[in-house]
This record gives structure tokens, C-alpha cells and sequence, in this order.
């Protein structure tokens, strides 16, 4: 495919292979929500925690962003996303974002509520619903701004729009960045063919590298049903999950000097 020459020079978020920059101030996954919140200023808002050890989700309104400590026992930062869309979208409107499945605008109730080709919701229960939707935003992870311009993951863009071919024709540019392929985290539980040409609602995880404490730094970017760009997460391994898979390696490793003594 002929790909747009996009700038990421001036993107205001640079994500390395370990750490990510805002406007050239470096931030670590796994660091304290704290040092975060000194690069990126006062959060707009906090979600409640889920969990004992949950600090909560802080959104950035104007930036587009969120993060996370969610698995991260000590409250460090877990996951940042970075929203490509939000509440005001039409695919939120119709319930298609991951994180908002009950989020239903006035006009699309009323659409689905029709009998003998006129709706049963009236004009006035639409500006109700409305009216509701609006004193609910801040309840939600999506920022009130989604993300603007681009953001430099390894040196490759991903914004608004972007489909995941052409996402990965950037990535392919460099043999050593691995592309992002399908897993099954998706919305329907289908399709599992790791495709990374065609666009499907779900997600779509490229692997990562060991960065703070020997735990992978990971990127996902997930789809709405209608195959748009909802947002890029960078992960950060939780301690179970890099004990597990230490331990599988160990055993891997084990398993096969025992194979080449049995030889």
C-alpha cells in the first residue's frame, strides 16, 4: 500500500522501546502515579478504585489521555491510553466503545424503540436522555478531548483513523519493531488469526521489551466493531505475569538440558 508521509518529529508523546516522552520529559511505566502526574500536570479527574490496592484511573481531559495502576500491587502506573476517540463519537453513541457498552445517545434510543415507522420515544425523553448523558461523562475513562495529532510509537506513527495495515506497513519499515497482530481479547470471541492486514473490532497486541524490574513494556490498539481506531494502550507487566513467565522459561530451559544429557 502507498503509504501518507507522516511527520512524528513534533509529536507531543514518544513512546520508546522502554519509557515514554512527554514533550521531551521522560516517564517510565512502573513508576509512581505521582511522577506522572509531575510531567503531566493535575489530573482532570480520578475513577474510583476497583480492588484494595487500586488507586484509581486519572484522566487528562485536554490531553486525551488516561492511566492506570490496575494489577500493580505497589500503585504504580500499570497503563497509559491514549484515546483516538470518546463519548461525542458516533461509535459511542451506539454503544461500540470497549469501555462504555452502556453509553446510548437519545437518538439512537429512539431509533431502536420504532412502531409503524414513528418512534415511541418523544422528543422531549431524547433531550432527557441527553441531558442525563451529560452529568454522566465524568463517570467514564474517555477524556472529554480525544488525543490530537500523532503519536511516535518506536519512531512509527499511529492517529486518528488509522487502520492496522497501515499501522504495521510503518512497523514492517524496521525488522526489529514486530508488528501488531490479533488476539483474542476481541468483541465477538471469533476470530483468532493473528491477520494483520485487515481490519476487525478488538484488539490487536504487538510484543513488547524487558524495561523497569525485567517486565515487558506492551502495546495494544484496539477497534470498535465498526473497524475505528478507539485507542493505543502501553502495558506494563504485572508481577504475577513476569513471575509466570520467568518461571516458564525456566522450565523450558530446564526441559531442554535434560533432553541434551538424555542424548
Amino acid at each position: 500500500m502507498k503509504k501518507e508521509n507522516i511527520d512524528v518529529t513534533q509529536a507531543i508523546i514518544k513512546v520508546d522501546l522502554c519509557g515514554i516522552t512527554y514533550k521531551g520529559e521522560k516517564l517510565e511505566m512502573g513508576d509512581s502515579k505521582e511522577k506522572w502526574i509531575k510531567v503531566l500536570g493535575k489530573p482532570s479527574r480520578k475513577l474510583p478504585a476497583f480492588g484494595e490496592k487500586n488507586q484509581g484511573i486519572s484522566v487528562w481531559d485536554d490531553l486525551g489521555v488516561a492511566i492506570d495502576n490496575f494489577q500493580n500491587e505497589n500503585g504504580t502506573v500499570a497503563f497509559l491510553y491514549i484515546f483516538f476517540l470518546n463519548l461525542d463519537s458516533p461509535d459511542a453513541n451506539e454503544q461500540m466503545l470497549n469501555h462504555a457498552r452502556d453509553w446510548e445517545s437519545g437518538e439512537h434510543i429512539a431509533a431502536r424503540n420504532m412502531k409503524g415507522g414513528k418512534s415511541l420515544i418523544t422528543e422531549e425523553q431524547v433531550k432527557k436522555f441527553n441531558r442525563e448523558n451529560a452529568l454522566k461523562k465524568k463517570e467514564y475513562i474517555y477524556p472529554f478531548k480525544v488525543y490530537q495529532g500523532v503519536v511516535d510509537l518506536h519512531g512509527f506513527p499511529v492517529k486518528k483513523g488509522m487502520k492496522i495495515k497501515e499501522i504495521n506497513s510503518y512497523r514492517g519499515n524496521n525488522p526489529s519493531i514486530e508488528k501488531f497482530g490479533y488476539v483474542d481479547d476481541d468483541i465477538d470471541g471469533v476470530n483468532d488469526s493473528g491477520n494483520t492486514t485487515k481490519t476487525f473490532g478488538g484488539d490487536y497486541r504487538a510484543p513488547g521489551n524487558e524495561c523497569k524490574e525485567g517486565r515487558l513494556q506492551y502495546y495494544e490498539v484496539t477497534y470498535t466493531a465498526t473497524q475505528n481506531l478507539e485507542y493505543l494502550k502501553i502495558g506494563y507487566e504485572s508481577k504475577e505475569e513476569f513471575e509466570g513467565r520467568k518461571q516458564m522459561q525456566a522450565d523450558y530451559e530446564q526441559r531442554i538440558k535434560k533432553e541434551k544429557s538424555a542424548k
